[in-house]
Formats: C-alpha cells, structure tokens, sequence
C-alpha cells in the first residue's frame, strides 16, 4: 500500500516537470531555419517524461493486491551499488563519448547496463546496445542531421 502511494506520488512529480520541460522546449524554439532549434530536445524529453509518469500512475491505480509484495530497490540487498555502477557508467560514457564518438560509447554503455545491471548474458546485451545504438545514431544523425560526436574512428 505504501509502495501504491509512493509511485503515485513519483508519477505526479514526474507529469508537472515533464509539463514543464515540455513547456520550457516550446519556448525554446522547436525551430529555427529548417533545422533543429533548441528547444526540440527538451520538448520530447518533456514528452516523454510526461507520457511514462501517466503510465506509472494509471498502473498504479489499477494495482491489485497480490500474495507477493513487490520489494523496494533499495531494500534489496546492495541495491546501492547498482545505483552507484550506474553513475560511474554515464559518467564515464560523459568522459569518453567525444573520443570514442557516440556510436561506440554508446553501445559500450548500454552493453555495461544490460550485463552488469540488467542482468543480460552478453549476446543479448551486444546485440541490444547495437541495435539501440544504431536505431538512435540514424535517427539523430540521418534523420534529424544532428552533428554527434564521431570520435577517432570518424563514423
């Protein structure tokens, strides 16, 4: 019952700061010149911050009370440390990401998320972050042709 109320809580949150990204990116300028302005970025992420805290919130209004109780993160034993792997993993993707270029660090990223936190066996985990990796490049880079860092490989 508390777990219900607290992903409320988060969910609410979550929806008047998506509303406000959402907002601030509108402002921004979603356009400029035929290109991307600065306030796209902002705009999708509000978006879909917005979108998945609807999702948290209807789920847990429809939540019915099951045998099994769903244990916090944090009350999992070194929970804490996946939360504190996380962080050194984007950090490091921050570090490296003009070096290696976007492509390759992000697949490395997500390969290191899917295995050490998720939990993955390597292949699923490779062919994953490939597959995520690239869907995003072609999007941002083919798509959208926002200039991503290309890194000493120069692709």
């Amino acid at each position: 019952m508390l777990m219900k109320h607290r992903n409320m809580g988060s969910a609410i949150f979550c929806l008047i700061l998506g509303l406000f990204v959402l907002m601030t990116g509108v402002r921004l300028g979603l356009k400029v010149d035929l290109r991307i302005g600065p306030g796209f970025f902002p705009f999708v992420a509000g978006i879909l911050l917005a979108f998945l805290s609807i999702v948290l919130f209807v789920q847990s209004l429809t939540e019915t009370k099951t045998g099994q109780q769903k244990r916090s993160f944090w009350s999992k034993e070194h929970g804490w440390v996946f939360v504190f792997l996380t962080l050194v993993g984007i950090g490091t993707y921050i570090l490296v990401l003009n070096y290696l270029g976007f492509l390759l660090s992000t697949f490395l990223l997500l390969f290191f998320l899917f295995t050490v936190i998720g939990g993955l066996k390597w292949w699923k985990a490779a062919l994953s972050g490939t597959i995520a990796a690239a869907a995003v490049y072609l999007v941002f880079e083919i798509w959208l042709r926002a200039n991503l860092p290309r890194g000493f490989f120069s692709f």
